[in-house]
């Protein structure tokens, strides 16, 4: 089967899972990963192989963007100290505990090995984590700050992973080492990221100011951001993943702030249909490599094997548990510094920041990346350490899939509902904002009587949205049954006008052209309708 040909049927193999996914319910990483991992068994894809790096280079870096771009700005700054403590703490944690355990379990590994598998197995996984934790509804700061942790270990575990496999390669290790390389990797990545997404957007604004505001050309220099942060970081020995961080969080702030609508809107449905094509191709191919994975360690007794899988998990389990207890107390008073009102964590949310410990896609690129020689012999321990990356990603990935929803009841975690308050409350002001400056524009006395109606019935609309708001944070409903009525009734007509439309087209009276352009005026009539439904 030919590259081409490879990647259409995987594509087409991510709709049809995840279409089967969204209609039982079932988280689709799970599905793909297990869709994967049954495909390898088949003549086609039986010796499929990615290069790891090629895999990482290609999929992590647009995703990771992506997630940066989303994540909030303000949670972020307002739980910097709880994700910091896991994104760096935590994982330097897990890379000890794991490594010494591991030695001390199976003597056969040796410790340097050990604790490169400690590294590997340290950062939680961002696309699996957003995909499990978006099926129910968590209090919004667990969730800030389980996302933050996951973009920032990424870049710490993949560091730990480097220095361990260094100490391996060149037989030594010092802590001073070690320290001044920390600081490079940290510093120079999200420097580059910075650099380079402050100059992408300068350019950006310089094409608008142009008269070059074209959303294809805009949103394609969007999609290749990414991709330019990794590589100038990883050019010079800097983080690629946290300069991809870096510019994922700078474009959050300054697309939202400086493009207009239209741009928006554009690059939105793109990187919507990205993020969806590249998370489902992430699971898919991770499914497809354990075959290979698990395959190489078959002399070893399976029994041992399952129960060396299951200590392990256990054990990254328990430290993260043990770390999560202590240090969300230290981040909450370190926070008090800046907000004396924060209410401190529930150990309910602490016990379930412990919990959700899901590994991934940046895991298994990161064990096949192990060389398979080091000084001219085998590199000691690789074929184990890629079968218990495997081991853990499936176990951790299943123990969250089947505990999570079941464990958020029985704890009795939720959305308090802040952030739907927030939104009534932005959308009020907004609108009575806009109703003033409506007002004030009708009072000039230098505008017609054509003019002053105009804005008389847009007024109108703010004031029928402004009460609807207002009963909405009342409880009643009466005004938004009467919008859902009057959106109904708006949609029923463009799908007439639709309707006349194609009937023109048929008889030959207008041709596609012409069908196509009234069609993408009413398309967008109707997206502006039904974005504006009440929730």
């Amino acid at each position: 089967m030919t590259p081409v040909s490879a990647a259409v049927w995987l594509l087409f193999l991510v709709v049809l899972v995840s279409s089967v996914g969204v209609k039982w319910r079932i988280p689709q990483p799970a599905l793909l990963v297990l869709a994967g991992f049954l495909l390898s068994f088949s003549s086609p894809f039986h010796h499929f192989h990615l290069d790891s790096r090629t895999f990482f280079a290609l999929f992590i870096p647009p995703l990771l963007f992506a997630d940066a771009w989303l994540i909030p700005k303000r949670e972020l700054r307002k739980n910097l100290y709880s994700v910091i403590l896991l994104g760096f703490g935590l994982v330097f944690a897990t890379v000890a505990a794991t490594g010494f355990f591991v030695h001390w379990m199976i003597p056969a590994i040796p410790l340097a090995s050990a604790f490169v598998l400690g590294a590997v197995l340290s950062p939680t996984d961002t696309v699996a984590l957003s995909a499990l934790i978006s099926r129910i509804s968590l209090p919004q700061r667990l969730v800030y700050v389980l996302a933050g942790e996951s973009l920032i270990n990424d870049a710490s575990g993949l560091v730990s992973f480097k220095f361990a496999l260094g100490a391996i390669l060149q037989g030594h290790f010092t802590w001073a080492d070690a320290g001044r390389d920390l600081l490079w990797v940290t510093a120079g990545g999200l420097l580059t990221g910075f650099v380079i997404a402050y100059n992408i957007h300068w350019f950006r604004q310089l094409l608008t100011h142009r008269g070059m505001e074209n959303p294809t050309l805009q949103t394609s220099l969007s999609l290749v951001t990414p991709y330019f942060a990794y590589m100038a970081a990883n050019s010079f020995g800097a983080s690629g993943i946290l300069s991809v961080v870096a510019a994922g969080l700078y474009a959050g702030v300054s697309d939202v702030r400086d493009l207009s609508g239209s741009l928006r809107l554009h690059a939105a449905s793109v990187w919507n249909m990205l993020t969806f094509v590249l998370e489902g191709f992430v699971f898919l191919l991770l499914g497809l490599q354990l075959r290979r994975v698990f395959s190489a360690i078959s002399p070893i007794p399976v029994l041992h094997l399952i129960t060396y899988s299951l200590l392990l998990t256990t054990v990254i389990i328990l430290v993260r548990m043990l770390w999560v207890f202590p240090f969300s107390r230290i981040s909450w008073m370190l926070n008090r510094i800046h907000a004396r009102n924060l209410p401190p964590p529930s150990w309910k949310s602490v016990f379930l920041a412990g919990w959700i410990g899901v590994r991934g896609a940046v895991t298994l690129a990161a064990a096949l990346a192990i060389p398979l020689e080091v000084h001219g012999k085998p590199f000691p321990g690789r074929d184990l350490i890629i079968f218990f990356s495997g081991s853990v990603i499936l176990l951790s990935m299943s123990t969250v899939i089947l505990t999570l929803e079941p464990l958020a009841r029985w704890l009795n975690i939720k959305d308090s509902g802040e952030t739907a308050e927030e939104e009534q409350m932005a959308r009020l002001e907004a609108n009575q904002k806009a109703l003033a400056f409506l007002s004030a524009r009708a009072a000039d006395e230098t505008l017609n009587e054509h003019q002053r109606d105009l804005l008389n019935r847009i007024a109108s609309e703010y004031v029928l949205r402004i009460r609807e708001l207002e009963e909405r944070k009342e409880g009643s409903d009466n005004v938004r049954k009467s919008l859902e009525e009057e959106t109904a009734f708006r949609i029923q007509a463009l799908q007439e006008e639709k309707r006349a439309l194609h009937h023109l087209r048929e008889e030959h009276r207008i041709d596609d052209q012409t069908l196509r352009r009234i069609l993408r005026d009413l398309d967008l009539v109707e997206a502006g309708i039904r974005s504006y439904q009440p929730r």
